[in-house]
């Protein structure tokens, strides 16, 4: 297992994401929607280029953190599809290896 877990939350409003410690459980990385920096500049703030613009910046926060590699198991309620794949397909495009972990 990687020391560092990606955390994805996805509303009808809003996206979140966190990089943060396995066993510390202090976040490296953050970035959502909600931050004024980021919804000033995004049109609507839970579709798709909003999630890639949230796995970038995220990319470039973990990055300045140095974390390379995370892992990412979904939550029970959580497809793999969709705007949580755009997530982590943006953060996998921008330098962070993410391995999935699906049961």
């Amino acid at each position: 297992m990687e020391p560092f877990t990606l955390d994805v939350f996805i509303s009808k409003r809003f996206v979140s994401a966190s990089v943060r410690h396995r066993v510390t459980c202090k976040q490296v990385a953050v970035a959502g929607t909600n931050s004024k920096d980021i919804k000033a500049v995004l049109r609507s703030r839970s579709d798709i280029p909003a999630c890639l613009a949230i796995g970038r910046i995220l990319a470039e926060r973990a990055r300045e953190g140095d974390v390379y590699t995370a892992s990412y198991t979904p939550r029970e309620r959580d497809q793999f599809e969709g705007k949580i794949r755009a997530v982590v397909e943006s953060l996998f495009d921008n330098g962070i290896d993410i391995k999935v972990y699906l049961d």
